[in-house]
Formats: structure tokens, sequence, C-alpha cells
């Protein structure tokens, strides 16, 4: 389907790239479309991360940082776990991240049972004012290259991907909580 859309001279290359070449990032014809596209969002990923870090650092911040500045001024009073769950990191990353940001005066915890609230302190809401208008600017620019309906298709695709792929994640969880019980069962019966 993907090289229908592709002239041959396209098909040779994507930019500039040389399909007998073993050690092209994506020699076009040798790979699957799943993989062509799982390597192009990495390449994406990674230069709109680097651009989003450069902002970052211009204020002082890491993008980690900026990232949980967002996060928490999305949702105040969200949970370290659902942080870490947001960020994709364990919750001992995010841990020493909120210490630093603590300390930093841009963030404060609040503890609420056995988990710990966070919210943004004065001065880490003027970062998330002033900044995220600028971050939401920098990713318009970054997908201007795609018309509006484009954007709007690969949202559609990837928002169809996320789901599929969190279905599989939960359904493994579920495996392996029901081997895990299967097996505490056997030990203890």
């Amino acid at each position: 389907m993907a090289s229908a859309l592709l002239s041959d001279g396209q098909q040779d290359g994507i930019e500039g790239m040389d399909k007998k070449n073993p050690c092209s990032p994506i020699p076009v014809r040798s790979r699957h479309p799943a993989v062509r596209a799982w390597i192009y969002l990495m390449r994406i990923a990674y230069r709109t991360e680097r651009e989003s870090a450069a902002h970052a650092y211009e204020h002082g911040l890491t993008f980690a940082q900026l990232d949980v500045i967002f996060h928490i001024g999305k949702c105040p009073g969200i949970t370290q776990q659902e942080l870490a769950e947001r960020l994709l990191v364990t919750p001992g990353n995010v841990t020493q991240l909120l210490q630093r940001m603590e300390r930093l005066g841009l963030i404060r915890r609040v503890p609420e049972g056995r988990a710990k609230r966070l919210y943004l302190t004065q001065k880490g809401q003027e970062y998330c004012d002033q900044l995220l208008p600028r971050q939401e600017q920098l990713h318009i620019q970054q997908f201007s290259g795609l018309a509006p309906e484009e954007q709007e298709q690969l949202l559609r695709l990837l928002m169809k991907l996320d789901r599929a792929q969190r279905r599989k994640v939960r359904a493994f969880r579920e495996a392996q909580e029901q081997l895990y019980q299967e097996r505490s069962h056997a030990a203890n019966g």
C-alpha cells in the first residue's frame, strides 16, 4: 500500500537514503511498513524532543522538568504514581526528579494517605503560563509540513495504535497476574 503511494524514484530511497546501503537507517524495500513507520516515529520524536529540550534549557529547565510542569499544570493534584505513568518512567525516577524540582521551588508535594499529590508553586505556575503557549507553537510549527487534514488523519491513526497497544499491555499484565496467582496457589496448596 505505502509503496503504491511512492513514485519509483521515491521507492529507491526516502530522503536520499540509498536502499543498497545495508547501513542505511531505512532500507526501503527490505523492511515491513510497520518497521519503517516505527523508525520514522522514533526519528521525528527524537528531533522534536531535542527542540523542546532546547526550549526548556533557554529557561534553565530540563526537558523532563518542563514536561512535569505541564502535566501538573494540566492536572493539579495528580499523584506521583499517576505522573510516573504519564511520563512513562518508574516511580523511583519521578521521585528523584520531583525532589530536585521541589528544591528549585517549582512544585510542592502534599501527602494524602499513602499518596503524594503534586501542585505547582507560584514560580512553577509562572513557568507553565509562560512556556506552555510557546511549546504549543513549537509543536504546531513542527507539524506544519502536514496539511491540517493530514494532521487530523495522523492523530486518528496514532490514537488507534495507542489504544491497540494499551489493550495488549493490559492483556499481558492480566495474564502475568493470572500466572502469578496460579503459581502462588500451587506453591501454597
